[in-house]
């Protein structure tokens, strides 16, 4: 009985068949023409050996045909442990325990940190763009080979009749407006010459120049023709030779009208720019 009790799979059975038929594995590969590997795999129910599941099903009926079992039954309960099989190798089904929020950010926060992020880089590049001014040690050499190579300045010439006149009736706080005509840099000098402030104005830019400033700085420039100087909504002219550097333009109003009726007080002195070498 406990013999009986073991023979559960359809591999068994056909194995007792077998035996009972006196009959050896080769005997039994020799009437099928199935190789003794898979007439072993069949009786060990070891399925996965076979090469697909409708070969499972023809090997089985081949083999209970040989040993005199009926093939119809054989296949269908091969077919039948073949589902069982595919059913037990699924995956157990596992909960979803969700992840600890303290220890993980959410996606949101994930997202508002990026963007934030993105926010911060932009605005600085924006502000470096803005905020870029010349370098200083290019000012320097620039100011120290104009105070080099400058002339002696020259006497200024005799003042126009009437100039006077028409400069002492602008208002002495009339605004002062610099106008970037291309992209231009510039400077305000002390008494001293040292340069104190610089900027660059784009094209189109303007900037009014503070009182105290007109009162205590002079200008400079070394792109003169670029540059763009009212008072009072009034263009005086340019105020130097184009490409040279220009340095102590007077931003008194009265002596912007004086240069724009072509006699200002004090000349500005200008030196050349230094060629471009070509590379």
């Amino acid at each position: 009985m406990q013999g009986e009790l073991a023979i559960t799979r359809t591999g068994d059975k056909l194995r007792l068949a077998r035996e009972t038929a006196g009959l050896s594995l080769a005997d039994v590969a020799t009437r099928t023409r199935i190789t003794q590997r898979h007439l072993e795999a069949i009786e060990n129910s070891d399925f996965s050996g076979l090469p697909g599941r409708t070969y499972v099903t023809g090997f089985a009926r081949a083999y209970a045909r040989a040993v005199g079992l009926p093939e119809v039954e054989v296949g269908a309960a091969v077919r039948r442990e073949l589902e069982e099989d595919e059913y037990g190798a699924r995956p157990a089904y596992e909960a979803y325990e969700p992840t600890d929020p303290a220890r993980l950010p959410t996606a949101r926060l994930t997202w508002t940190l990026v963007i934030v992020a993105l926010v911060l880089v932009s605005a600085y590049g924006v502000w470096r763009f803005l905020s870029v001014e010349p370098d200083e040690a290019l000012i320097a050499a620039q100011n120290q080979a104009a105070e080099a190579s400058e002339a002696p300045e020259a006497a200024t010439p005799a003042t126009k009749t009437g100039s006077a006149g028409t400069a002492g009736a602008v208002a002495a706080n009339a605004p002062v407006v610099l106008t970037g005509i291309s992209e231009v840099w510039i400077g305000f000098d002390d008494a001293q010459g040292k340069t104190e402030n610089w900027r660059t104005l784009d094209p189109g830019e303007t900037y009014q120049v503070p009182p105290a400033y007109i009162e205590q700085f002079t200008l400079r420039t070394s792109i003169p023709q670029a540059l763009k100087v009212t008072v009072g909504g009034r263009d005086v002219g340019a105020i130097g030779p184009a490409d040279t550097l220009v340095k102590g333009v007077s931003l008194k109003p009265a002596d912007l009208i004086a240069r724009a009726e072509g006699s200002a007080g004090t000349a500005p002195t200008t030196t050349p720019a230094a060629p471009k070498t070509e590379r």
